[in-house]
């Protein structure tokens, strides 16, 4: 089967000339030539050495081969057709989005909003880290990805970025215990257990990049793919964690976390960035989804073009 010599084709347009017995008629619903079907159907005969079209008087009929592969070729076109219709309308009514797990909040109501513009278009979301949600938009299992900013993107990527001053905070339980004395300083933090994102992680990078910087090593207590697993282990006294504002609103609300001050510590994400693979041609569905953010951030939306 894996050197299959059937010409998609060549049915094809035996099934037309079948159904309409004619030539013409069959290359008129083809929106092809008239030799153009007579080639198909001699290619076929002469590949596979059977008489399937008589014509006598000018008028068509089907030999006693061609009748037998009639119903054949007519459950060919109709999987053809069932085939195209759905590749046709697959990337009309599906979008699969990769999102960063520290920014499913922040782009959780402009998805619901894109839902209820697109409500005939599936929508799938999986979190993550940064990294291998890019990985897995280059393996084309994705299409299109929010994550925060990576150095340096593979050049199959089509980048654009999104201005965004998201501070990020430290939190820990409202009892957890810590000096009373003020913001705590980086040496100090450093002591205790932080619970961080996974490898990949923009978030992460940022925060080992500045214990880097002050010539520090923190102690890792927990590294999580989920910001719910987050907030549960630093509710539960397991350690400090790393979070953006947007992911803690409710919590801080209702005092069951507590924002932990630290000196010289004011982080945040300068941009998002959102990415489609270049190798593929941007859906309607990605399409409107790039509009609609470009449009809640007022314009903000830029791509950036290949180094």
């Amino acid at each position: 089967m894996g050197n299959l010599q059937l010409g998609l084709h060549q049915v094809i347009s035996f099934y037309y000339v079948a159904k309409e017995q004619s030539y013409s008629r069959a290359a008129e619903a083809l929106s092809i030539t008239q030799p153009a079907v007579t080639q198909h159907i001699r290619g076929l005969e002469v590949q596979y050495g059977v008489k399937l079209i008589n014509i006598k008087k000018k008028r068509v009929s089907l030999t006693k081969a061609g009748e037998r592969l009639l119903p054949y070729a007519e459950d060919i076109f109709n999987m053809a057709t069932l085939t195209e219709n759905f590749l046709k309308g697959y990337r009309f009514s599906h979008i699969s989005i990769g999102i960063a797990s520290p920014l499913v909040y922040f782009f959780t109501a402009l998805i619901n909003h894109f839902k209820e513009l697109h409500p005939s278009v599936r929508v799938s979301i999986q979190d993550g880290s940064s990294m291998p949600l890019v990985e897995e938009l280059l393996d084309f299992k994705l299409d299109i990805c929010m994550v925060g900013i990576l150095f340096p993107y593979n050049e199959r990527v089509r980048l654009f970025r999104l201005p965004a001053e998201e501070q990020l905070f430290f939190v820990a339980a409202p009892d957890y215990p810590l000096p009373s004395d003020g913001p705590l300083k980086w040496l100090q933090l450093s002591s205790f257990p932080l619970i961080i994102q996974a490898e990949g992680s923009a978030s992460r990078a940022m925060l080992l990049n500045n214990f880097k910087k002050r010539g520090l090593k923190p102690l890792i207590g927990a590294e999580v793919n989920n910001v719910g697993l987050a907030k549960q282990l630093a509710r539960q006294k397991k350690g400090i964690a790393f979070m953006f504002e947007a992911n803690i609103l409710e919590e801080l609300a209702e005092k069951k976390l507590k924002i932990v001050p630290v000196e010289d510590g004011y982080l945040k994400m300068g941009a998002i960035d959102i990415l489609v693979n270049r190798e593929e041609k941007i859906s309607p569905a990605v399409e409107s989804l790039l509009a609609l953010i470009k449009s809640q951030f007022k314009g903000k939306l830029l791509e950036i073009p290949p180094k």
